[in-house]
């Protein structure tokens, strides 16, 4: 039988069960990847993130080429047309089944029914599975039977059910029966427009192994007290792999908990706290799978759809510039635009400004951040832009707003990361550079803050607390 891989956010060969169940049940195998840009652009997914994607995909046609396994690239219009594209290459290769493994945003959830409905018509069996979590989405349920909402009863009952045996994922790749059928990854147009140094994002599977044995075995025992320092840089950055699927979440569960002596919740504190951030997409994807709302553009709380939100196009061409005013924003912000990544510590600092100082929708954020991040992931930047909004699951509660300076203080003491993205303030002190005064900032071309910290936050609480009364009535 011939088989097809639809390859999508799983751009790997290591622990991808719909490879690795094409190349048991099929002589022959062709791997295809759709692509739309119109549907790239709707999802705002970045300049950056796309060039990343080309590079994968063709060191995946180079690694899927020694199976015997081709790479086919189809162009479609949008997911509405997808489908019958899917279906029309699926005939006329004379395919008899198709292997995926499963997205659960709205759009692709649409997508994918619409496309078994075609495929079946045309007798072509389907093949399903999950690769970007443990247990399928919705699966895990509270004591009275409904979707967790909460990220720590969830995790609870995530180790609960957790069987040490799905960690056999080793497995060794057959080869193929040649195809007559030849790769082509040239339909994905490509016009760089973004600054990103991709130098930082070595493609491909080797590196991002690489990237994550390095963390391990240097970092991981220390992240639960480096995590928070942009200055340490005490994180994996391996989300740019997870976001593409070039590294699955069970291969790093299970490196991390080798060095744990497969426990959870005891021994090393930094291991337990980084298989946490990973439990933490799976979150977030059961959130977008049980509350489609939230991949529609609405707060997962839904009382807060009526929040008077502010729009001012000058505060907010500061924000996307990097010049608030606020050192340790702006250099989140520079950061973001320099690397095409933003410490986790700094998208909360930044996000919590935007969504309670300025008061601006966190839709816009959201929207920002997708836009410029090579690791952008619908369903965690979704998250935390409405947990920093307390708009959504586990919510900061409204009236706890990060005060910049502090954040600054504490987690950039020395002002190195600043001074490392904002080098017109280098010759500053360590307490001046948090946030410069006035007399300071006429020797230098920095700007002065766009707001007022105490009354931005006075009228951020006093907005949320009517809306929460009007709820209430």
């Amino acid at each position: 039988m011939k088989g097809v891989v639809w390859f999508r956010t799983d751009l790997r060969i290591d622990d991808n069960p719909a490879l690795r169940n094409a190349l048991d049940n099929c002589e022959e195998v062709i791997g295809i990847y759709i692509f739309s840009q119109l549907q790239w652009k709707a999802h705002n997914e970045s300049n950056v993130k796309l060039e990343f994607l080309i590079k994968n995909l063709i060191l995946l046609e180079k690694s899927l080429s020694k199976l015997n396994i081709p790479l086919i690239t189809i162009k479609t219009e949008s997911f509405d047309s997808l489908p019958k594209d899917l279906s029309s290459f699926v005939v006329s290769n004379k395919v008899g089944q198709i292997f995926w493994n499963n997205e659960f945003g709205a759009n692709e959830s649409k997508r994918d029914l619409l496309s078994c409905t075609m495929l079946e018509k045309e007798n072509v069996k389907i093949s399903r599975f999950d690769d970007q979590v443990i247990y399928e989405p919705g699966y895990l349920k509270t004591g009275q039977g409904k979707p967790f909402s909460v990220f720590t009863p969830f995790k609870r009952r995530w180790i609960e059910n957790f069987e040490m045996d799905f960690l056999d994922i080793n497995y060794k790749h057959s080869i193929k029966k040649p195809i007559n059928i030849k790769s082509d990854l040239s339909k994905i147009e490509f016009v760089r427009i973004h600054s990103v140094n991709m130098d930082l994002w070595p493609a491909g599977e080797s590196a991002a192994q690489e990237r994550l044995s390095n963390f391990l075995s240097i970092k991981a025992e220390s992240y639960s007290e480096s995590r928070n320092s942009p200055v340490l840089d005490g994180t994996s950055r391996i989300s740019p792999y997870f976001a593409l699927g070039i590294l699955s979440p069970r291969r790093c569960i299970l490196e991390g908990l080798k060095l744990n002596n497969y426990e959870f919740t005891s021994g090393n504190k930094g291991i337990c706290k980084w298989i946490d951030e990973i439990v933490w997409r799976e979150f977030y994807r059961n959130i977008m799978h049980c509350f489609p709302r939230v991949s529609k553009n609405r707060p997962f709380q839904t009382h807060t759809e009526n929040l008077e939100w502010r729009y001012s196009e000058k505060e907010l061409q500061a924000f996307y510039s990097g010049n608030t005013g606020f050192p340790i924003v702006d250099a989140g912000i520079r950061q973001m635009l320099a690397e095409g990544w933003m410490h986790n510590r700094l998208r909360m600092v930044v996000a919590m400004f935007f969504t309670k100082n300025m008061l601006h929708d966190w839709r816009l954020g959201e929207k920002f951040f997708m836009e410029n991040l090579i690791d952008g992931d619908f369903a965690s930047n979704n998250g935390g832009w409405q947990w920093s909004a307390s708009t959504g699951t586990d919510a900061a509660p409204y009236f706890r707003i990060f005060n910049p300076i502090t954040q600054s203080t504490n987690f950039d003491p020395e002002g190195k990361f600043i001074k490392q993205f904002i080098p017109e303030l280098n010759m500053l002190s360590s307490k001046e550079v948090h946030l410069p005064t006035t007399d300071l900032l006429t020797s230098f071309s920095y700007p002065s803050p766009i707001l007022d910290l105490k009354s931005s936050r006075l009228r951020a609480i006093e907005v949320f607390k009517e809306n929460n009364a009007s709820r209430d009535a």
